[in-house]
């Protein structure tokens, strides 16, 4: 998400595309009429047969059913949140700044209580002491962090201003097709980044059988289906900002967050076969989310000279989600 806002800002700043008036309150409302159009869709859903025996094995207690709905709903959140480029096709640095942190704040809540913490508990029962289930976690965080670095670092992708120390990208090259290969480069980089994140879900639910795993799960695949939200609104603008028209870029970016299922089925399938993978997995996942929030999202909130404002929004999306987890718990 954020090398794709990187490559697009100088062709912003060569066009000087102003800030529409009212860009902000169109685009809550395209949000808050996105969201009313996917809370209706999972209500129909639970009319037609087919989806409906969805619903049923999750309430039966299928993690993988669970699982897999949960990790869908959060990809529709990616296509609710690009909504707004059908009414705008900018929305300001600080605005920018401000979605993203927030989501920031709503990812490292659910990473530290709903990943985190379930792993140090399921560890303690697998393990026996406090020690060895610390271990286990910490190793699970190292683990998730070193597959985000794999992934960033082997990743086909490239920078529009790149530092010479930035070994593993390449700088923008110039050619006739340099934007459409730019665009394809970097959705291709989203689809890999989101995969993590759908194991994650998959990750909070394979233990759907043992304590709050349920609730956990929902946890976390609200709090990554929030952070879609900010992230398909740039990723829309920013394709829409290298010409793409409004109903293309919408569906590009909303087909960004079909990794996040498939992400999800590989966690349900690897971490539910053997015991010792669950607080293992929910703790790589965690490593992963932290990644992305260090890495990614922190970095690209404090480049535009908000850094206190980002500072405060994250905090209002930590509290956020602390008290939506107390509320789901």
């Amino acid at each position: 998400m954020t090398e794709l806002i990187r490559q697009v800002r100088p062709m912003l700043q060569a066009l000087e595309m102003p800030v529409p008036p009212h860009a902000l309150r169109h685009t809550l409302l395209a949000l808050g009429a996105g969201l009313l159009v996917m809370a209706g869709l999972a209500a129909l859903s639970t009319f037609w047969a087919p989806t409906r025996a969805w619903w049923d094995a999750a309430d039966h207690g299928s993690a993988m059913a669970a699982g897999v709905q949960a990790s869908m709903l959060a990809a529709l959140a990616t296509a609710v949140g690009a909504l707004p480029v059908f009414v705008v096709q900018r929305v300001s640095k600080l605005q920018e700044s401000a979605l993203l942190a927030f989501s920031a704040g709503i990812m490292l809540a659910a990473s530290i209580f709903a990943l985190l913490l379930p792993s140090l508990e399921a560890g303690q029962q697998l393990t026996g002491e406090r020690t060895g289930s610390a271990a286990l976690t910490g190793l699970g965080l190292a683990l998730g962090m070193g597959l985000m670095l794999a992934i960033d670092r082997f990743t086909p992708h490239e920078h529009a201003v790149l530092p010479p120390a930035a070994q593993g990208h390449a700088g923008l090259r110039a050619g006739a097709d340099t934007a459409g290969r730019t665009s394809r480069l970097m959705v291709l980089a989203i689809l890999i980044h989101n995969v993590p994140e759908g194991l994650a879900v998959g990750a909070a639910y394979a233990g759907i059988g043992a304590g709050d795993a349920a609730s956990a799960g929902a946890s976390v695949a609200l709090a990554i289906g929030l952070q879609n939200m900010p992230e398909g609104l740039i990723v829309a603008m920013a394709l829409r900002a290298m010409g793409q028209s409004a109903g293309r870029a919408w569906g590009v970016a909303a087909l960004t967050g079909l990794a996040e299922p498939l992400g999800a089925i590989l966690g349900l399938l690897v971490l539910g076969s053997v015991p010792a993978f669950y607080p293992l997995g929910l703790a790589l996942a965690a490593g992963a989310m932290l990644f992305v929030i260090s890495h990614e999202i922190i970095p690209e909130t404090h480049r535009n000279g908000f850094e206190s404002w980002a500072s405060v929004t994250l905090l209002a999306g930590f509290v956020f989600m602390l008290l939506l987890d107390a509320a789901l718990g």
